[in-house]
């Protein structure tokens, strides 16, 4: 799985006309599939004489969910060319609708394709392109000795702390980028022991720390 994609910083908007046909395109960053009806719902109470609302879907930080919809355009002519300015940009956890008030002269499917194609590529245009990065979260279990050079080695390295807590043991929470957790991980116990074990476990075993991964990954 990637760790690192490419998305929108907030929401951004694109314009396109072509033969009296108006095409305004809304692009909104998204995290999950369940806000699109919504984010819809939303443009066309804001739109209600429209003729059609064509949207994409990019999803995930792999982009390993695509989805389009052309919404009674002619098959293949709206939302795969919305879908495909993502793609050009390679842009993930997006969505785009393109309203189109339909200007009362028929634009055939190239004249179709090139304006929400364009007035897709105008709303990402006028957006803000950011970075994200997937955080795996790693509860660490230490004892009070350990627990300074543990909290000392995240704030040297940037590593996210997002919680802690004191009872018979120490606990920390806290987040690494998910392709580099293992190695990070590795070298702050080599760091706090001055052991060189290659597994994780085997620091455990030695001295007494124990690491569990959360299945509660983050977006940063």
């Amino acid at each position: 799985m990637e760790d690192r994609f490419l998305t929108l910083g907030g929401p951004a908007e694109g314009y396109y006309m072509e033969r009296g046909s108006k095409f305004l395109a809304y692009a909104f960053p998204v995290s999950t599939e369940s806000e699109i009806p919504d984010i819809l719902q939303g443009i066309k109470k804001d739109h209600p004489k429209a003729r059609h609302y064509c949207t994409a879907l990019r999803l995930s930080p792999d982009a390993a969910l695509e989805r389009s919809n052309d919404d009674g355009e002619p098959s293949g002519s709206a939302g795969r060319p919305i879908l495909g300015q993502l793609v050009k940009n390679n842009l993930t956890n997006v969505f785009i609708v393109v309203v189109r008030y339909f200007g009362g002269t028929k634009l055939g499917i190239p004249g179709l394709i090139e304006a929400y194609k364009t007035s897709a590529a105008n709303a990402i245009l006028a957006g803000t392109i950011v970075e994200r990065n997937v955080i795996a979260k790693v509860r660490i279990t230490l004892s009070y000795d350990a627990f300074p050079h543990f909290l000392n080695f995240c704030k040297q390295n940037n590593i996210n702390v997002f919680e802690e807590a004191f009872a018979e043991n120490a606990q920390l929470i806290v987040g690494f980028r998910k392709s580099t957790a293992p190695k990070l991980l590795l070298d702050a116990l080599h760091h706090y022991s001055k052991m060189d074990f290659t597994q994780l476990d085997d620091y455990a075993k030695h001295i007494g720390i124990s690491v569990e991964f959360l299945d509660d990954d983050q977006i940063v």
